[in-house]
């Protein structure tokens, strides 16, 4: 082997290293693309949801319960899949925006 068999060879290692980068690399960003999709549309799922059962009689602990339904269930037909701990997030976060809407008023 000479001294060109060996450039080929290193730039085979290497391109073969970027291919397997490029290939992380896209999953990585994909994966956070559709976290940052996800967080957008619950936000505004829960904006939206707890103006509209605002303004109707019920309790604080009921309006949070029906937001929160309503959003997960709203995700889950979008297309998302919604673990355990994801739920809670959303009902402690829709709880967090009915706070702050009474303290707005």
């Amino acid at each position: 082997m000479d001294i060109h068999d060996y450039v080929e060879l290193i730039t085979l290692a290497l391109w073969v290293i970027s291919v397997v980068g490029i290939g992380i690399l896209s999953r990585v960003h994909f994966k956070n693309k559709r976290l940052e999709q996800f967080r957008n549309t619950a936000d505004n799922l829960m904006k939206s949801y707890v103006n509209l059962y605002d303004k109707e009689n019920l309790s604080d602990e009921q309006k949070i319960n029906r937001v929160g339904n309503a959003v997960v269930n709203s995700l889950e037909a979008k297309g998302f899949k919604l673990n355990r701990q994801e739920v809670q997030d959303i009902f402690a976060e829709v709880a967090k925006q009915m706070n702050e809407q009474t303290q707005d008023k």
